[in-house]
């Protein structure tokens, strides 16, 4: 079960509990799910705006997937795409252990 589920779920069955336990607080309580219920919201999409991956990303692995290492300048050359799409794509790969990096006569390669 993703996280933020697991965060809904429970903010719900805390707010009907303490709903049915004391409806006096029921208007408070309602209110005070909202508030979380809306800040669970906000982390999730922060999260998923900020861990998408690059655009190219998934072209660049397939690519080296085909061809074995290649160097950031040769991957744009490929890929008809600017060395900074490419370089950022590459981090990214990098950065979740998916490509791994060398150097080879004073230039970053990847490879598998």
């Amino acid at each position: 079960m993703n996280k933020y589920a697991a965060a809904v779920l429970i903010i719900v069955v805390f707010t009907a509990t303490l709903s049915i336990a004391f409806p006096r607080l029921a208007p408070v309580a309602a209110r005070a799910g909202l508030i979380a219920l809306i800040i669970v919201a906000a982390y999730w999409i922060y999260e998923y705006l900020t861990t998408r991956p690059p655009p190219l990303a998934s072209r660049v692995l397939e690519l080296i997937k085909t061809r074995g290492p290649l160097s950031a300048r040769d991957i744009a050359r490929e890929l008809g795409a600017t060395y900074e799409k490419v370089e950022e794509a590459l981090q990214y790969l990098t950065e979740r252990g998916l490509l791994r990096r060398y150097k080879k006569d004073g230039e970053d390669y990847y490879d598998l």
